[in-house]
């Protein structure tokens, strides 16, 4: 993950009483944002171990600010009845960006991280990275324009179709986007914005969106996979992205699957991606339509992995029959995740996850023929639930996670978070 600009180091904490603080203040948020059906301040103490004098202090902060509101009075056997807490999710809002290769999706988000506008436009990211950057603009405005954006934006979360480099993490992969060569997106942002901008890799922003609102929530360990014009894994341990040493942990998509297969786009031979992608199922769409098999996808142009799905629940053989190798050869790649880092679920998400169960059946037959069984047991292979803007929600997530880290995020000047 990169936040741009950088936030400030903290001091030590035995030498800093304001960082002390501010973890307090910070416990006593996240404990109410956990809780959408209200918490009181005896329960915030109990949970955070916090004096009663601490926790009190704190709540009269958060009912000034707004963050947090007073509800009814829960009835007791005896004692003064406690006052149910309830956290503001409509305080503030957050956008979030999903970047793809070929298009861009720009998110609305409450403080839950609950969708309430979202619009996706196709764009050549790719090859243009200015006319990118112009619909992301445009998007993020439009969104702080909508009636459901209340109170203030906070940082902006961005989601990028490629590993971050820790030497560059404010640059798009050179290899994969030649063209992005010496932008810089996260400055180019706040620049215009005066925001800060949080950005991770698409698939990373996907798993957090299934762990924090989909099939995550019980805190299981999980792997999601993107598949859509390339392939990338977010791998989600104890609730947070594992991102290995150099924040590459995941890239299942360069994952070699057939030593002899075709050369990908990074440069390697074989990689999942190459036999997978967007580019490698519209050639072969194009390679079954030159050998004069009848398709519906037969004129379509431009032609995509999002065509070719739709054909396949329509029932058109060759995209079936397509999406059906391509579920195989996933099903491989979904084995060794299991076998290697033996994930409670995981999730398939992208555009191609809309073929359904033309993609899922071979991916789940072939994980069960090649996955050790001890690791596939209690494996839940599945599609993701969570729609079309799964990724610009997670790149919401991070922000909110962070927001309930710094809240300096929330109110500016209200909580002593220094």
């Amino acid at each position: 993950m990169f936040v741009f600009p950088p936030r400030p180091e903290p001091t030590p904490r035995s030498a800093d009483i304001h960082l002390m603080r501010a973890q307090n203040t910070a416990t006593v948020a996240r404990l109410a944002w956990e809780r959408p059906e209200g918490i009181s301040r005896a329960d915030i103490g109990r949970l955070s171990g916090l004096s009663a004098s601490t926790v009190s202090t704190i709540v009269a902060q958060f009912l000034e600010s707004g963050l947090l509101l007073a509800g009814q009075v829960t009835t007791t056997q005896v004692g003064r009845p406690p006052r149910i807490l309830y956290f503001n999710y409509d305080h503030n809002h957050v956008v979030g960006v999903e970047l793809g290769a070929a298009h861009v999706t720009v998110a609305l988000c409450d403080l839950r991280g609950e969708i309430r506008w979202h619009r996706s436009e196709e764009w050549d990211v790719a090859g243009d990275p200015e006319g990118a950057i112009a619909r992301i603009i445009d998007g993020v405005e439009a969104a702080r324009r909508r009636p459901e954006a209340r109170g203030r934006t906070l940082p902006i979360g961005l989601a990028l179709p490629c590993p971050l480099d820790d030497r560059n993490p404010d640059q798009l992969s050179p290899r994969l986007f030649p063209a992005w060569m010496g932008v810089r997106l996260a400055e180019r942002l706040h620049a215009h914005f005066g925001l800060r901008v949080i950005a991770d890799n698409d698939a990373n922003c996907g798993a957090m969106a299934e762990a924090w609102a989909g099939v995550g929530r019980d805190g299981a360990d999980l792997v999601y996979i993107k598949v859509a014009t390339g392939v990338g894994a977010g791998i989600i341990v104890e609730q947070l992205p594992f991102r290995g040493a150099d924040g590459i942990a995941g890239e299942v998509g360069h994952t070699c699957i057939d030593m002899n297969g075709r050369r990908c786009r990074c440069g390697l031979q074989g990689c999942l991606e190459a036999e997978i992608g967007s580019s490698a199922l519209v050639d072969r769409v194009r390679e079954a339509l030159a050998a004069g098999r009848p398709s519906m996808l037969a004129g379509v142009e431009p032609l995509s992995e999002l065509e070719i799905a739709n054909a396949a629940v329509a029932g058109d053989e060759v995209a079936r029959e397509i999406v059906s190798d391509a579920g195989v050869a996933l099903g491989v790649a979904v084995a060794n995740l299991l076998n290697i880092i033996n994930p409670t679920k995981v999730v398939i998400g992208g555009r191609l996850a809309r073929a359904g169960e033309v993609l899922l059946a071979p991916l789940r037959a072939t994980a069960r023929a090649r996955a050790m069984w001890t690791s596939l047991e209690r494996a839940d292979i599945r599609l993701s639930e969570l729609g079309p803007a799964i990724i610009a929600r997670g790149a919401a997530f991070h922000v909110i996670r962070g927001a309930l880290i710094y809240l300096d995020m929330f109110d500016e000047g209200t909580v002593p978070v220094r």
